[in-house]
């Protein structure tokens, strides 16, 4: 399987300490603390960023809270500089539109500062045509950068910090190290056995307390956690499982074929978010991560029996089979890496049929009925309809669902986009596909669209027979594709041969 080009680089950023430890020891005082292919670190591309905006006049300093000391030591430190590159800095964020929903100004920021190089000179790691959109917003950022690390000494700052951030690796680390280490023995990896992937937990001194955002580049996991009073363990272990688990759903799509029927069954239910519906193998993923953690976190056999039941009436139908597939597994010495082929061997889909059949799927929540649970827009509702119209061939009649979106409700709505996009592909329309794909490429967030709309653009330019620009399309996919195994093997195809050629 080919290394995806031009991805090589996207670990090489700067951090507190140097290499990777292969091994569980305890690291040295003054270095990060690392446990084989995991790393608890700083990035200081990142705090570049957000000093950025600091220095910017966006980001005002709270008066209490968690991180409220590093963010005055931070803003008190650049109002003593002279920076004249501030004004164009303030620019550049005032021009960039954020949306409510996408995570706000720190998500675009980490997605930039992922892929960048060290300082000064802070070089995106992978090609621009290939950065994540909310990470090209901020691209009018990169050339101010150097000269705001200039002005603003920003060496002196980022060294000034150094007890704070270490300070916090030091206290955060036993409990993280100790949630690797349970989780590396209960599904038997091996220490170290990460093939040269690497997973990145990364404290940021900056930013709004209390958030963590999970980051997929490459081959390369990360987690940000802005300052926190304790430790994300359960965010933390979350994305680590991911990261073991995430590979089996490639290494054994074969087996996973065989059992696609499944996610038809799981397509109805309303609260399943899309990812989920539109990718089998992270559907299938995710719903073993959910039995995984409660088999760790040792749950009363009522409590587990009443959380398996949510599960699936959310949607994650498979849930309740991987707990009781892990009490087998459990018995036995198979490691989950080879565990996992059997575990899918082993999904019945009369069983599966005949489970559901109890279960009632959670409904939407009316609008205003509920805080934690966002209600279903007359816009989702519509976007679910047509994409299960999709899901079963029906094109034309997903088309006019896609239309009504773009014509009454979103201009820019991505997934209206790209369902046009896709219903022309699967009518033979290839010139409105490539059209539309390009402007779901101009306006979208999800990844996994942004992801798709790449592949399917390569498919399209390798039945043109023109085969650089498919190749160009895959590269810009295999940069997000693995977190979503469809994807990431619809791209591993892609960079291997045509679109359409068989061996």
């Amino acid at each position: 399987m080919p290394r995806q080009v031009g991805l090589s680089h996207l670990w090489a950023r700067f951090r507190v300490c140097g290499v990777l430890l292969m091994t569980l020891a305890a690291a040295a005082p003054g270095s990060a603390q690392q446990a084989g292919g995991v790393v608890l670190d700083s990035s200081e591309p990142l705090f570049g960023v957000l000093a950025a905006r600091v220095v910017a006049g966006e980001d005002a300093v709270t008066t209490s809270g968690t991180g409220q000391e590093e963010h005055r030591i931070v803003s008190e430190y650049l109002k003593r500089k002279n920076i004249p590159v501030s004004a164009q800095i303030r620019a550049v964020f005032s021009e960039v539109q954020v949306r409510p929903k996408s995570g706000g100004y720190l998500s675009q920021c980490i997605s930039l500062a992922l892929l960048m190089g060290p300082p000064p000179d802070y070089k995106p790691t992978a090609p621009q045509n290939t950065l994540p959109p909310d990470a090209r917003k901020l691209l009018g950022l990169v050339p101010l950068l150097k000269s705001f690390y200039d002005q603003a000494n920003l060496t002196d700052l980022w060294a000034q910090m150094q007890p704070r951030i270490q300070a916090e690796i030091d206290r955060q680390s036993p409990a993280i190290r100790r949630t690797i280490e349970l989780s590396d023995v209960y599904l038997r990896f091996p220490s170290g056995a990460y093939l040269g992937r690497i997973y990145d937990i990364i404290l940021s001194p900056l930013g709004p307390p209390e958030q963590v955002h999970a980051r997929v580049y490459g081959q390369d996991y990360y987690l940000v956690v802005t300052p926190s009073r304790e430790p994300k363990i359960a965010e933390i272990r979350h994305q680590y499982l991911h990261f073991l688990l995430d590979p089996l759903a490639f290494k054994y799509s074969t087996e996973l074929d065989k059992k696609a029927e499944i996610k038809f069954l799981a397509r109805p239910a309303p609260m399943l978010p899309s990812d989920f519906r539109e990718d089998f193998g992270l559907f299938i993923v995710e719903s073993l991560i959910h039995a995984v953690e409660m088999r760790l976190d040792k749950r009363p056999a009522n409590e587990a029996a009443k959380r398996l039941q949510e599960l699936a009436e959310q949607g994650f139908i498979l849930a309740p089979y991987f707990y009781s597939a892990l009490l087998e597994y459990e018995k036995q010495d198979t490691p989950m890496s080879l565990y996992f082929r059997e575990m899918i061997q082993n999904i019945s889909l009369p069983k599966e049929k005949e489970m559901l059949a109890k279960i009632q799927f959670t409904p939407s929540p009316e609008p205003g009925t509920s805080e934690q649970v966002p209600a279903v827009s007359q816009e989702e509702a519509l976007l679910i309809q047509g994409d299960n119209l999709i899901a079963e061939g029906k094109y034309l009649d997903a088309k006019g669902v896609f239309r009504n979106v773009l014509d009454s409700l979103n201009p820019k709505s991505e997934r209206a986009l790209f369902g046009m996009a896709v219903v022309s592909s699967n009518t033979l329309k290839p010139g409105l596909a490539e059209d539309y794909f390009k402007k779901t490429l101009e306006v979208a967030e999800d990844l996994r669209i942004v992801t798709w709309s790449h592949i399917y653009l390569g498919r399209l330019y390798d039945i043109e027979t023109d085969r650089k620009r498919a190749l160009s399309e895959y590269q810009a996919a295999a940069l997000t594709a693995t977190p979503y195994p469809d994807a990431y093997r619809a791209v591993q195809d892609g960079l291997q041969r045509p679109f359409g050629f068989h061996k």
